[in-house]
Parts: structure tokens; sequence; C-alpha cells
């Protein structure tokens, strides 16, 4: 059964799920010249499993057919109690390559959990020559597999709509930390200097080249790029200038050129999210050009407003006290974080990651309540 919290519910009886959307859609510039704060919640593969009680998370996965009847399933729900739907119900069986199988790092799936990346070695010599392939693979070919570009034609030729690609991708902390353990990375950071520069440096220009080709493909002509960098917090300030900074430069100046605008005139988007405590490096985030962010729990928004002015904060609810607190709670995290870093109008509420599993839909319609009561212009 899908978690619906009876309690919530009451309390929301006299909630219009179509007109709060029907205003949010006016709610999302950075401005004070709009009805309220936006919201927005970014519910996935976790969330899912929990909500409808998944008995296998292998065949969610592997099955197609199973999987889009999940997601019309839930959806059917959430347009209910909530009125969004959140999840693909014609879902790819097949994708390109990922930057991280280039260095040999595949996904390893388990029943009952989400896919894992597994490092490739741990040895510095071997890696030494997972490097030199990774530099001498020509991406043109290896890019798209032959099974996705099948996928692609038969859904060109059905008049479905096809994704525009290299939008974004994971950001070089959460990237290294696959593909080698994070423990080996840094101990080999000291022991093998030149080694792991020469890894950063590979990385950054495949990345380029990777993603140039995907944009390419899909005819993506649109400027701007997104971010997630869940492992940011493990680089000290040092390590994060010298290891993580030079490749988001490199790659944001290329796919997000800040002397460029969107399709319609927008400002060009350089997005990060991460679900780690990186208050210490917020400071290069905003160097870099970062002006939309949505970053982990343990950061202050007043922090973050701080240290980027005059970037769009899409956070920052605490995931799990959405899920566990109480009513009163979570309305005043969401008046504390309104009153710290959203009367400039530069506050988007949502979850600081991913709405947590466990998470019902009464929960989800509280924070639309306190949203529409509390942060008003």
């Amino acid at each position: 059964m899908p978690i619906i919290e009876q309690d919530f519910m009451t309390l929301t009886q006299d909630l219009d799920v179509a007109a709060f959307w029907e205003e949010n859609v006016r709610c999302q510039m950075f401005t004070t010249d709009k009805p309220r704060c936006a919201l927005s919640f970014s519910p996935d593969d976790h969330w899912i499993f929990e909500f409808m009680e998944v008995p296998s998370t292998l065949r969610y996965y592997r099955d197609k057919t199973y999987r889009d009847t999940l997601h019309r399933e839930t959806n059917t729900i959430t347009r209910q109690y909530v009125g969004r739907a959140f999840f693909d119900e014609d879902t790819w069986e097949h994708e390109p390559k990922r930057i991280e199988n280039l260095f040999g790092c595949y996904f390893t799936y388990h029943e009952g959990g989400t896919p894992w990346l597994t490092p490739v070695t741990e040895d510095p010599d071997e890696f030494s020559r997972v490097l030199d392939e990774a530099e001498a693979t020509d991406l043109r070919t290896w890019a798209l597999p032959g099974p996705y570009l099948e996928e692609w034609e038969q859904r060109k030729a059905a008049g479905k709509p096809l994704p525009k690609l290299g939008t974004g991708s994971r950001g070089p902390a959460t990237i290294m930390t696959s593909i080698l353990k994070p423990e080996t990375l840094f101990f080999w950071m000291y022991d093998y200097p030149a080694l792991i520069v020469r890894f950063r440096d590979i990385l950054m220009e495949k990345m380029v080249e990777f993603n140039t080709i995907l944009r390419e493909f899909s005819g993506n002509t649109e400027p701007g790029w997104w971010i997630t960098d869940d492992n940011s917090a493990l680089f000290n300030r040092k390590l994060y200038r010298t290891y993580c900074f030079p490749v988001l430069r490199r790659v944001m100046d290329v796919m997000a050129p800040l002397d460029a605008t969107g399709g319609t005139a927008r400002p060009v988007i350089r997005y990060q999210h991460s679900d780690s405590a990186m208050g210490h490096l917020l400071d290069m985030q905003y160097e870099l050009g970062i002006r939309v962010v949505n970053y982990g729990p343990t950061l202050d928004a007043g922090l973050i407003r701080e240290k980027m002015p005059d970037a769009y904060i899409q956070g920052q609810m605490p995931p799990m006290l959405l899920r566990n607190g109480s009513p009163e709670e979570i309305r005043q995290q969401v008046i504390s974080d309104f009153e710290k870093a959203g009367r400039t109008g530069g506050l988007q509420i949502a979850t600081a990651g991913s709405l947590a599993a466990g998470t019902g839909v009464g929960r989800m319609r509280w924070l639309m309540w306190v949203v529409q009561e509390h942060c008003r212009y």
C-alpha cells in the first residue's frame, strides 16, 4: 500500500492542489514580483521502492514493462493526492555510456538496493594502464552503444520525443571516488600525485569530448550544465581546488559559457547539487559561476545566502525532517529558510537532496500548504 499519512491529510483537507501548481508556474523567477516562493519535489528510485513496497528492485531495473507499469500506478496516486506525476511512463531500455565506464567502472546490481558503481582497481600500475586505455579510446565509436542507437531510431520513427543529451553529469569528486575507492584515491594523491593529476586531466578533457558528442548527436544547442556531486565534502579546500575545481571550470566553460544565453535568451544555468556538508567549498562554487544550488541538509540557508548572494537556492528542507518531523517542526523550518534566504526572491522550497524514502503524500501536501501560507510576498 502507498504511504498516505492520514493525520497530514486531515491537516490539508482544504488544499487545492490544482490551484497550487497553477500558481507555482508564476513563482519560478529570482524576483519578489511573484505570489510566493516556488516549490518542487524530487522523488527518485529510492523513494518509489518504499512508497510502493516494491518486491524486487532487480526486476525494476531489468524489466521495462514492469517499471513502466509501476510508474503509471505511482503517478495515478500522486496526481490524486499531490496534483503531479513524477515518473516517466515510457522509460528507455538502453542508455549511452557513462564517463565512469571509460575508466572501467560499471554498475553492480543487488536485490533490495539501487545500482552501485564498482571501483576498478587498487593497483596503481593497473590504474596507469586504465588511464592509457581511456586516453586512447575513440569516444565517437564508444559513447553510443548499438542497442541505444537502435532504440533511438525506433522512437524517432514512432514520433516519440527524444531527449537532449549532454546537459550535465555527476561532478569530479563523485566520479573520482567511484572509479577508485575514496580511501585509495586520497592515499594516492599523496603517494602517487602524478598519477592522480593525470587522472584529473584525462577526466577533464574526456568529459568535454564525451558531452560534446552527446550534444551533437541529440541536436542539443542550448548551453547550460548541471552537476550532482555528493562526495564533494570528502575533499578539503586544498584538494578540491587541486582536483575538482579545474575539472568543473573546464567543463562549464565549454558547456555553459557565461557569455552565452539559453534558447529563449535566459541566463545560462550552472547548477550544483550535493547531499554533502560542503559549506567549506561555497566560495569556490561561487567563483565557478554556479548560481543555482541544492546543497546538503546540514548547510544553513543563511550561510548559503551569505556566501552566494545572488544564487537561486533550491532547498534547504532536510529530507529526514520532512519524513519524520512534526507538522510544527516542518512549518518552522520553512519559515526559517524563507526568512534567511527567500526574502530577496531567490529561494525555491525543496528538500536538500531527493525526497527521502518513506515520505508519503500527506507530508508532501503539508509542505505545499506551509509554502502557500507562509512564503508569500
